[in-house]
């Protein structure tokens, strides 16, 4: 059967079509973005700053873009420092200052970062954009706070760590294909995991290493969204503990430094070769030019993974707690090679992403973030912040410019290095300079009176001890009526 359309529908027909037509080229002409984050590591563990394993593919994001010597998060452990990323805000603005505990306030509060914040891939989503997320989430554990219910795609974990062979995580730490349970307990199926791990050399089931299933995942995501505009976000729990790598990849570490070092150098050598397969599924969709690539660290390396020259490991206040290999990539509108020397940070990616999709930042959002784009290509003078800070548990900090105040005891008593000349911080100039000192402390001070107190963490004073914390929630289980 033929449909006739008559002369006075005929215009109007070619108007709609004309305007999906008009609607389909705008949305193939928004960059995409590719957020790619390590998990552990140190600011000298990457090649492009002194490496002792090849990271050819990290690298590469360096070298094709620009590369943020001074490059910070918001926290020196995990949870706290991807809710700052996430949200544009720091975190403990909505009482996010510790990784998810098993102590609250009350009974009511829901540790991780409240669905009446929007995060990033939602933010994304009002602009057109298809989100998918790839690997390990530890923003907090109520089904809504879960990736598969603020992202379109997900694949990995919800938890602070997990094993590079899924199968051997416990029940209440499963890998999701979206809402879908697709690990395997080996305790299920009476696997004894000692014949699955030796002195964390993997034995068995290789096909599932989970940094190679991050990287499959997140390639495949491109590969299905290239006609479309979209936020791949890849936060690898490599290099996390438990220190796990393959035979193959281990062997080629094994004779070149102590097990623990080898195993952590096999890690980040997996991640860089599944780095790889992202930026290849990008080139073999012609995607490169339109897309902008950000890798950085969630926080400084522990100790298998050197920080070097920095001084201070993850957890810690000193620059190797919190300063982060970050670099970023946009062929056509960030020259390759550059270096920018400002402080930075990852507050900075929320506020930059959604300019360079066209968006508007609302002022009511209270991002504390920035655009970075205008002062990598100096159409802005000037720094981007005039001070950055941190506060976690007694550590407190405060960067203004090249001077950073550190108080390890609650605030009793700062130290102050000038991290131009010093930024190893080992000369401590508090006493040459009390008065700056002072103006620091004070301006933190005033920082933090603003934030809302802590809702939730390890610190038994909090009150409130959740009798279910560890233990499998209601979509755990497998049979789980997905609704």
């Amino acid at each position: 059967m033929s449909i006739k359309f008559s002369r006075f529908a005929r215009p109007t027909l070619l108007l709609i079509t004309s305007l999906i037509l008009c609607y389909f080229s705008q949305a193939a002409r928004l960059p995409n973005f590719v957020i790619i984050m390590a998990d552990d590591l140190g600011y000298g563990d990457v090649g492009y700053q002194g490496s002792d394993v090849p990271t050819p593919n990290i690298d590469s994001i360096a070298s094709e873009g620009v590369r943020f010597t001074n490059g910070y998060v918001t926290c020196p452990v995990c949870a706290p420092s991807r809710a700052g990323l996430l949200t544009g805000r720091y975190q403990q603005s909505f009482g996010f200052w510790d990784n998810t505990g098993p102590f609250r306030i009350n009974k009511l509060v829901e540790p991780g970062i409240p669905t009446n914040l929007p995060i990033l891939s939602e933010r994304l989503k009002s602009l057109g954009y298809t989100t998918g997320f790839f690997g390990k989430s530890h923003d907090g554990r109520a089904e809504s706070m879960m990736p598969f219910n603020r992202w379109d795609k997900f694949f990995g974990f919800n938890n602070g760590a997990s094993n590079f062979i899924g199968d051997m995580n416990r029940k209440h730490n499963p890998i999701f294909r979206d809402k879908k349970i697709v690990s395997k307990p080996y305790e299920d199926r009476g696997i004894n995991k000692k014949n699955v791990i030796i002195k964390g050399v993997i034995q068995r089931d290789n096909e599932n290493y989970l940094t190679d299933q991050i990287g499959d995942q997140a390639a495949q995501f491109i590969n299905d969204n290239k006609d479309w505009p979209f936020l791949c976000y890849v936060p690898f729990n490599a290099v996390h503990g438990p220190f796990q790598s393959t035979q193959e990849i281990y062997d080629k570490y094994a004779s070149k430094a102590d097990h623990e070092r080898a195993m952590v150098m096999a890690m980040l050598d997996s991640m860089d070769n599944n780095i790889g397969k992202i930026i290849d599924a990008l080139d073999q969709n012609s995607l490169v030019e339109n897309t902008l690539i950000i890798f950085l660290s969630d926080n400084g390396g522990h100790e298998f993974s050197p920080n070097d020259p920095l001084k201070g490991k993850k957890a810690t206040f000193w620059e190797g707690g919190l300063r982060v290999p970050f670099c970023m990539q946009w062929s056509g509108k960030i020259s390759p090679n550059s270096l920018y020397s400002k402080p930075i940070i990852s507050l900075d990616i929320m506020p930059t992403v959604i300019a360079a999709a066209g968006g508007d930042i609302d002022p009511n959002w209270q991002l504390d973030g920035v655009n970075l784009l205008p002062f990598i290509d100096e159409s802005i003078s000037g720094a981007p912040h005039e001070a950055l800070y941190w506060s976690w548990g007694s550590r407190k900090a405060i960067r203004k410019g090249n001077l950073k105040a550190v108080s390890l005891n609650s605030g009793k008593t700062f130290e102050l290095y000038d991290l131009h000349k010093d930024m190893v911080e080992s000369n401590n100039i508090a006493k040459q300079h009390p008065e700056k000192l002072q103006n620091m402390i004070e301006e933190h001070s005033k920082w933090e009176a603003k934030l809302m107190p802590q809702q939730w963490g390890w610190d038994k004073k909090l009150g409130y001890k959740d009798p279910n914390f560890g233990k499998p929630e209601a979509y755990h289980d497998p049979e789980y009526i997905i609704h």
